[in-house]
């Protein structure tokens, strides 16, 4: 297993386009809307799964994430990686200002998780103040995972325009 931070990197900012969304807008299920999209790299070598959810009760309680679904071609493991994660704030196990989890955040994989084989735990969490909305982590995640032309499989929100300018 040949594993850095700068392939991770490369991985997470190379250009996608999507393939496919099990549908245009989020579905409620379990208190919960989400939607799942598939995509690949446009070199053709890597593909992915990402996913969008958000609370119905509070909506800053979401997840926009990027899932790396063939990493045995590359790197021989044989099971999908959780590549990045943008989250708003949500329960943590500490105290209310000692934990990352009470802020917007972003979890990234590690060369470190690969070798410690935390595929779906990212440890590189961040608190963020790039976003501050679901909408807004969306936006980011769509530029910080270079991801082509998803405006044609998921509906945007009205403003979603003018959150892109930031």
């Amino acid at each position: 297993m040949n594993v850095s931070n700068q392939l991770l990197n490369e991985i997470i900012s190379c250009p996608k386009t999507i393939i496919r969304a099990e549908r245009k807008k989020m579905i409620l299920e379990n208190r919960h809307y989400r939607n799942t999209l598939n995509a690949i790299s446009n070199n053709q070598k890597y593909t992915f799964k990402i996913f969008l959810r958000q609370s119905d009760e509070f909506l800053e309680d979401f997840s926009v994430g990027l899932i790396w679904t063939n990493p045995q071609n590359i790197i021989g493991i044989n099971r999908p990686i959780i590549m990045l994660r943008c989250q708003g704030p949500h329960d943590g196990k500490e105290e209310l200002g000692f934990d990352i989890h009470h802020d917007f955040h972003t979890h990234e994989i590690t060369e470190k998780d690969i070798l410690e084989r935390r595929f779906h735990r990212p440890s590189c969490r961040q608190n963020t103040t790039l976003f501050q909305s679901f909408d807004q982590a969306l936006c980011y995640f769509i530029k910080r995972c270079d991801i082509i032309d998803i405006e044609k499989f998921i509906d945007f929100p009205d403003n979603f325009e003018q959150l892109t300018l930031f």
